[in-house]
């Protein structure tokens, strides 16, 4: 059963809380790396330098915060900087180290703009949460990317975003998702943390007697 807290609050909509606080949050930080970000390109000819220190500050400083996220930054359109066809000002890690090249070897380029969290900014001009999948790129491990377009007279320059490991929002939602009985699924109904064992990221999940839905975002709480 969903479960009641102290607060006469379900396990389920107090998940469902923690998942919008987390995931809005992030949004609402990206909004800001926009702007600086339009402001620049609409300033005239933006090399890879001049983008990356126009978010640097704050990427860095929200990644310390308390949002407990793995990366973030800033990740060029095709041929959108002056010196650069494809780049990523994006910083990863504890050591919050900058990934700039895109190369997946000493040879081999990694076409980035066919990626749903770049691809899908770009065909629908909104904001974009992928996954859960396995980042071989960054992390090595399942996560989940959150990612905004940064359009300049009508055109995407690029897109901003930050990832959230699948682990950590394991730490965050499994004590509730167990009271509740419940998973979390994206829009295509595929899980992202789950209370039953035998689920995991990226599994299809049945629907159940009762889906909630996250506020402004593509998930939802499936309730078993």
């Amino acid at each position: 059963m969903m479960g009641v807290t102290v607060a006469g609050v379900t396990s389920a909509e107090a998940c469902l809380r923690d998942v919008e606080r987390h995931f809005h949050q992030i949004l609402d930080e990206l909004h800001t790396w926009q702007g600086a970000l339009t402001e620049q390109f609409e300033s005239g000819p933006v090399t890879a330098a001049m983008a990356t220190a126009a978010i640097a500050v704050r990427v860095i400083d929200f990644l310390d915060g308390p949002h407990h996220l793995v990366g973030g930054g800033f990740v060029a359109a095709r041929n959108a900087l002056a010196d650069k066809p494809l780049y990523l000002a994006w910083w990863q890690g504890d050591d919050r180290r900058l990934l700039a090249e895109p190369t997946l070897t000493a040879t081999e380029t990694f076409d980035y703009t066919r990626r749903p969290w770049f691809a899908n900014p770009q065909l629908t001009g909104h904001p974009h949460l992928t996954g859960p999948y396995v980042d071989f790129v960054c992390t090595d491990e399942y996560t989940v990317t959150t990612t905004a377009p940064v359009i300049v007279d009508g055109r995407m320059v690029g897109v901003v975003g930050a990832d959230t490991l699948v682990e950590t929002l394991e730490g965050m939602l499994l004590p509730g998702l167990r009271a509740a009985g419940a998973t979390l699924v994206n829009e295509y109904g595929r899980a992202v943390v789950s209370a039953d064992p035998h689920v995991g990221p990226g599994d299809r999940v049945e629907a159940g007697r009762e889906t909630l839905p996250c506020s402004g975002l593509p998930l939802g709480l499936v309730i078993h």
